[in-house]
């Protein structure tokens, strides 16, 4: 029924379609033909709407019989589903009887094992009151006794411990005391700097010489006056040699001599005194720079630095000591004094600050009116600018003034040994080494039971011979206290002076052979 209908109306539309198409673009037709052809496209659309009938019928069986066969695959599959499902329940029940009957054989070995336990603290409880019936003792009593016990123990192997520590550390410390110098001194590779008491300024044209001494040597007099400077015209030729204690007060001279050979025409005192004043601005300003450009190589931030400060930090470069250059020589302490603080891990911002800034007091030192030793002023210039007191105190306590309470300050006390120290640092005189020689020489003299002496490394080491017939082994040792000693009161000496006293005892007997 529902073929037949759906036939009839694909048959309709499609013959309405083709009236359609068929009267639309034609005004004069001819109605015969028209018809003729109208009856032929008909039958056509009868024919072809037949076919498409045969097909619909032919999917519809079709996807009749795949439902069918679709419907019972399923039906066959939720058969085997249900046939699992209820096996599955079946084991499931199964397991919860298996699970029951172990919950009760647990129940059962923890309510023995309970009942047991309990009869073990019973029989614990009655041995332990036996045994303190026994030993007349509490628990607690036995309890206390055993701990202070095991304490005592303890604590002496601690002891015994910390003893061989101590002891292992007394015997390796010096080795890798020397091992951290040795290392440090290997790494500083700064040059070292002697500096001369005068300077020599070359004079382009020897009549110069003339002007600056002006008439009668008023010139020159008021020069020296004013700057408490020595000043040499004619020891060579077309030179002229300022010399002075005061490196800055010498540098100031040095600037004003070579103003005055620019100075055209007649120079007199007030043009002296004059280039005197312009001279000491050009210094100060020369000082502040040398003070940044310290400051930059030592990586610290000038900026946070006073400006006066760094003015006085300057100065170091035009002072000495044992005719080392101050400013060098601070360099090389904050660069040892890192380096220690590093190996030991101590601070090592504090160990380069105060290292840099242990000698800052003899900037000004030597200035007219300036009692103090350059330590006290160290600390006082530290404290004045801002520094901690930790970097104050490791700096200004390395020729102990004050004892070093930290190990930074011991140091910085190290440090300024190995810059001033090491060989080529300072400068001696012949005549300053030689009588240093002989002073030792004549103190050795002193003691009877020297036979015979040798001063080696420039008077650092001395080696002594004993008679063996005066001075037994048991007495060495007091000899070499007391020869110590005796140098320490009579010689001036840098750095210290090791004494080896030697005893060599020689027995000599003929082996003749028997007759």
């Amino acid at each position: 029924m529902t073929q037949n209908i759906l036939t009839i109306l694909i048959t309709a539309v499609l013959s309405g379609v083709v009236v359609y198409f068929f009267y639309k673009g034609t005004d004069i037709i001819d109605v015969e033909k028209k018809k003729k052809e109208s009856d032929e496209l008909l039958a056509k659309t009868k024919e072809e709407a037949v076919k498409i009938k045969e097909e619909i019928s032919t999917k519809v069986i079709d996807f009749k019989k795949t439902s069918e066969e679709d419907t019972e695959r399923r039906q066959q599959r939720i058969v085997k589903i249900e046939e699992l499902m209820n096996s599955k329940e079946k084991s499931l029940l199964k397991k919860e009887e298996r699970l029951k009957e172990l919950k009760l054989k647990v129940a059962a070995g923890q309510e023995e094992t309970q009942s047991r336990e309990e009869a073990v603290k019973r029989i614990e409880k009655k041995q332990v009151e036996d045994l303190s019936k026994k030993a007349g003792k509490t628990v607690e009593q036995q309890k206390e006794e055993i701990l202070n016990s095991y304490t005592v123990n303890l604590e002496n192997e601690m002891v015994e411990k910390l003893a061989k520590e101590e002891e292992f550390l007394k015997e390796s410390a010096q080795k890798t005391a020397q091992n951290i110098l040795i290392n440090v001194i290997q790494r500083i590779s700064s040059p070292t700097s002697v500096e001369s008491k005068s300077v020599n300024i070359f004079v382009p044209k020897d009549f110069i010489k003339g002007k600056i001494v002006g008439k009668n040597g008023k010139n020159i007099q008021a020069f020296e006056e004013q700057l408490d400077v020595a000043v040499i015209f004619n020891d060579l030729p077309n030179v002229i040699s300022v010399s002075c204690f005061n490196l800055v007060t010498r540098r100031i001279a040095q600037v004003a001599i070579e103003k005055l050979i620019r100075v055209p025409g007649e120079i007199t005192k007030e043009v002296v005194l004059k280039t005197i004043k312009d001279a000491g601005v050009d210094v100060d300003k020369e000082l502040y720079g040398i003070g940044r450009a310290a400051l930059d190589q030592m990586k610290f931030n000038p900026e946070t630095v006073d400006k006066e400060f760094i003015r006085i930090i300057g100065r170091l470069e035009y002072r000495t000591s044992y005719g080392q250059n101050i400013m060098k020589h601070s360099m090389e302490v904050g660069w040892a004094a890192m380096m220690l603080g590093g190996e030991i891990g101590l601070e090592i911002n504090t160990c380069k600050v105060a290292g840099f800034l242990h000698d800052v007091g003899k900037a000004i030192d030597q200035e007219p009116g300036e009692k103090d030793a350059h330590d006290r002023i160290t600390k006082d210039l530290m404290e004045k600018y801002g520094h901690s007191e930790a970097e104050v105190h490791a700096a200004w306590t390395h020729h102990d003034a004050e004892k070093q309470r930290t190990p930074e300050a011991l140091i910085i006390k190290a440090a300024d040994a190995i810059s001033a120290g090491r060989p080529g640092a300072r400068q001696e005189s012949r005549y300053t080494y030689t009588d240093r020689i002989q002073q030792i020489d004549e103190t050795i003299k002193g003691f009877s039971q020297i036979q015979k002496s040798f001063i080696m490394s420039a008077g650092r080491d001395i080696r002594a011979f004993v008679d063996p017939e005066k001075t037994k082994d048991e007495a060495m040792i007091e000899v070499a206290k007391n020869l110590a000693r005796q140098i320490e009161e009579n010689v001036v000496y840098p750095g210290k002076i090791r004494v080896n006293i030697i005893r060599k005892l020689e027995k000599i007997s003929i082996a003749s052979p028997t007759k």
